[in-house]
């Protein structure tokens, strides 16, 4: 008995032994700390001087010497920005200077420019330029101490971020932003939206996640021990965990290119996109999924431009979205040919500024009512109050609000109104049903026969049943099988059997389940939804010394109650009240925190910020979303 437990307190002591081994083995350098808060503030320390890469978040070292930067975005470098104020060298990404530099003046620019945009870019970047020691590119050699630190481009969340590759201690470490979160996962994918060759920024579903996979290779290559990111825990297993996030992003850019609707427009476009990012022999599987399209449509029907017309037996007509000059002066010709009697109603489909830039032009002229369901009164009356793509800088108030299901006669039709949350969370539909059983859906930009119009993920595509396109194909499903649809840019009508309706429906909620593998978030929709936190009015002019207020309104969207917690940040200039805000929110619910901010009458006139933090379950965000305050002279 005495020489048995002898032998297994000897196996104990070896497996022990080795623990410790396997352990140590998986530590960091000694000279390496990691401060896991907001964001991972890493220390290097080298002859008793520091390092800093990404920032110090609990802003507690005093004696930094250099800071490396791997991207712009404020939600970053906000960690690093009082290092570099107290005398610290910053070192950003050569490509993304005039975001640490002169973000001041892109701001003021910003103002004027965010209507009409199809570029699609995150504004999550800073307003206070950073003094900046160097600007490196892939390739440079940044010496320090007894360190070469190997810079490499690796764009992928941001267009022009770089990574940072060092050997300490015997073990190589990659700090890589955003690159990769934790085990195989990204923070996000709204954020890669962008443009590719032929397709521009607004149609670029996610289009520079290719970028990505090429940086996660160029780190793969570097066989690095460690790979510390911006935000999220270590990674120990590099290898393991960057092929997983690129096998889970085939998978999903896989399931998004199978129902797209953009291949309707441009096949070639999507062909090369998908060889991309899949690569050729994948790509060959992604076939354009095809409905039935009607050649012979209703006499009552007439395609312009992308606007529609429903003309009545005695030639007046309604109009579904005017946002183009061809179409207002094809209306004014046919008035006066007599082609066009009347024009009794406009229906707007949704708020993008080539469906609604000429709606006050066609009012001003035949005197008709305007009609929208109750979802889109706000963004269509006051369409600055957002910051979504593609807005228009008209702001439309002769408006007739509709409930959603309500019916109207007109003529010799039966219209009913519809909330129809496709190709952006603000979008209308309308069913024309004429005496004589003819029947069209006015479904404005959601679908085409090859699928859903979901190619930017900024226009807000819910992934919840009962909201987006899942919400729009259970209307579809509600209606006589094989209803005749018109897409405001699809000329040829086109409906789709239940069998196909099914296939959608089934492709979403497979991308759904495939999406809350690549988040770390407890629901899918926190990251395709950029504005799940969202300010209004976004935008608001404001005197010296008045009194405005500010909305937050926060989505949850998990499946139970949360505390989200919204703090102002104060900066010279604004007095804010309260200094935080509490809110618990319903699951899918939006909640609402209320803000009074007093304008100094110190302060200039001018573009002017207000950010603001949010917190909840172990998330902090800081620097997350902002409004925008125009000081009049």
């Amino acid at each position: 008995m005495h020489r048995c437990m002898t032998i297994k307190h000897i196996w104990i002591l070896l497996l022990s032994a080795l623990l410790i081994q396997c352990t140590d083995s998986q530590k960091l350098p000694q000279s390496v700390k990691v401060n896991s808060g907001a964001i991972n503030g890493v220390v290097i320390e080298k002859n008793g001087r520091n390092l800093l890469v990404y920032g110090d978040p609990d802003d507690e070292i005093e004696n930094a010497e250099m800071v490396l930067f791997t991207h712009f975005r404020r939600d970053v470098v906000w960690a690093g920005r009082k290092l570099v104020e107290r005398g610290a060298l910053a070192v950003v990404p050569d490509a993304e200077k005039a975001y640490f530099t002169i973000g001041d003046s892109i701001w003021a620019n910003f103002a004027l420019t965010r209507f009409h945009d199809y570029y699609c870019q995150t504004t999550k970047f800073g307003i206070i330029p950073i003094k900046v020691s160097r600007f490196v590119k892939g390739g440079e050699i940044l010496k320090w101490q007894d360190l070469d630190i190997k810079v490499l481009n690796t764009p992928g969340y941001t267009r022009g971020a770089v990574s940072y590759i060092a050997d300490i201690d015997d073990k190589r470490l990659a700090f890589v932003g955003d690159l990769i979160y934790g085990d195989g996962k990204i923070f996000d994918l709204y954020s890669f939206q962008d443009s590719f060759d032929d397709i521009r920024g607004y149609h670029g579903y996610a289009a520079r996640v290719g970028k990505l996979l090429s940086s996660l290779q160029l780190i793969s290559d570097q066989k690095p021990d460690y790979i510390i990111p911006s935000r999220g825990p270590v990674i120990t297993d590099p290898e393991a965990a960057i092929q997983k996030l690129i096998n889970q992003i085939r998978l999903v850019y896989k399931n998004y290119l199978s129902i797209s609707a953009y291949r309707w427009y441009y096949p070639e476009r999507m062909d090369s996109l998908a060889a991309h990012i899949l690569g050729y022999d994948e790509a060959k599987e992604v076939m354009p999924f095809l409905s039935m399209v009607e050649e012979n449509p209703p006499s009552w029907y007439m395609h312009i431009s992308n606007s529609n017309l429903v003309f009545a037996d005695d030639s007046s007509a309604f109009l579904i979205d005017c946002g183009v000059k061809d179409v207002f002066s094809r209306l004014k010709n046919m008035k006066q040919s007599g082609r066009l009697k009347s024009l009794d109603g406009i229906f707007i489909t949704h708020y993008h500024d080539d469906h609604t830039d000429l709606i006050n032009d066609v009012v001003k002229e035949f005197g008709c009512p305007v009609y929208i369901t109750k979802e889109l009164k706000d963004i269509i009356e006051n369409p600055s109050a957002f910051n979504l793509p593609c807005l228009t800088s008209e702001s439309i108030t002769t408006l007739t609000i509709m409930e959603s299901g309500q019916k109207m006669s007109w003529k010799d039709f039966i219209l009913t109104f519809r909330f129809f949350p496709g190709q952006t969370i603000f979008h209308d539909a309308v069913l024309f049903e004429k005496n004589n059983g003819e029947a069209i859906f006015f479904i404005g930009d959601s679908f085409t026969p090859t699928g859903i119009d979901d190619y930017c993920l900024l226009n807000r595509n819910l992934l919840h049943k009962d909201f987006g396109y899942l919400l729009c194909l259970d209307v579809l499903k509600s209606l006589p099988e094989k209803l005749l649809l018109a897409n405001q840019h699809v000329e040829p009508l086109f409906a789709f059997s239940r069998k196909e309706l099914d296939h959608l429906t089934n492709t979403l909620n497979e991308r759904n389940v495939l999406l809350k593998d690549l988040f770390p978030f407890d629901d899918a929709s926190y990251g395709v939804d950029e504005q799940w936190v969202s300010i209004f009015p976004y935008e608001q002019k404001a005197s010296a010394g008045e009194t405005i207020e500010i909305i937050v309104k926060t989505f949850n969207h998990s499946d139970k109650a949360k505390t989200y917690i919204i703090e102002p940040l104060t900066q010279q200039g604004f007095i804010v009240e309260p200094e935080m805000n509490s809110v618990v929110i319903e699951p899918l619910s939006e909640g609402l925190a209320v803000f009074k901010i007093k304008v100094s009458n110190q302060l200039l006139p001018g573009v002017s910020l207000l950010l603001f933090n949010v917190k909840f379950d172990n998330w902090d965000l800081r620097e997350w979303s902002e409004a925008l305050i125009e000081v009049l002279p």
